[in-house]
């Protein structure tokens, strides 16, 4: 934790998965050299395939945290990282899919400006529906543990969730907003914006940073979120691998 917390923004999720509840589906490894950590790694298996991710780490703690994070799939898994990452990842893995994103921090939160409706927080009686709206909306970063890491934000109408936000992570330093989603129907009203900030103003009065990952084509949700106060980061890049095969046969017993 101190390893990564000395760069929060840049290893949300490694960070993240050291914190209940993601720590209990979460494999954590860390490269050590002389003594100290120069790198971590953390395999988070809520998803259908396991979500591989990195912390900080120098050229050689990458290589060797990859090979590690490699034996311990079975086939197909996903990363979010850093373009200049991908080489790494091509000695191991083959890549299927790539998309595009960047990262985004609020630096301040800017309100919403007029409002068109107010955003509720999901209580517990509500993860039903929500997980319903989700299903959907084919929301690829959902899993119902995500209710359990921090709040969530929705508008509805007439009784049915039209528009949600929430967390895939929170810690004491950082929280990583996800599942950012309205409905195509009601898209354009700015019930994301006013879900984004419900949200965002809600983890922010304890002094968090506010973080969240948007595909570099989505130009809508780019300009909502620099009305908010979000800001560029740095670009990162989705990826979906399949290991490779003389790997898999040499790590017949690995489970997922």
């Amino acid at each position: 934790m101190r390893f990564l917390s000395k760069d929060p923004v840049i290893n949300s999720l490694p960070l993240g998965d050291l914190y209940l509840p993601l720590r209990e589906v979460s494999e954590v490894y860390c490269a050590v050299e002389d003594g100290a950590v120069t790198g971590v790694c953390s395999i988070y298996r809520a998803y259908s395939a396991p979500s591989v991710v990195f912390g900080a780490v120098t050229p050689e703690a990458k290589r060797a945290l990859i090979r590690k994070a490699t034996s311990m799939v079975s086939k197909n898994f996903i990363s979010i990282c850093q373009p200049d990452e991908i080489d790494l990842f091509n000695e191991f893995s083959t890549v299927l899919q790539r998309r595009d994103e960047q990262q985004m921090v609020a630096n301040p939160l800017k309100p919403v400006e007029k409002p068109l409706t107010k955003a509720t927080r999901v209580r517990k009686s509500g993860l039903e529906m929500l997980n319903k709206f989700y299903a959907e909306q084919h929301a690829e970063a959902w899993t119902p543990i995500q209710f359990k890491t921090g709040p969530y934000y929705c508008v509805k109408h007439q009784g049915k969730i039209v528009s949600a936000a929430g967390v895939h992570l929170v810690t004491p330093q950082i929280a990583q907003l996800g599942n950012i989603v309205t409905d195509g129907e009601w898209r354009g009203q700015g019930f994301g914006a006013a879900c984004t900030f419900a949200l965002a103003s809600k983890l922010a009065s304890k002094g968090r940073i506010i973080s969240l990952f948007v595909r570099r084509d989505n130009a809508s949700a780019i300009h909502m979120y620099e009305k908010l106060g979000f800001s560029k980061i740095r670009d990162i890049a989705f990826l979906v691998l399949q290991k490779r095969r003389h790997l898999i046969r040499s790590f017949p017993h690995q489970k997922s």
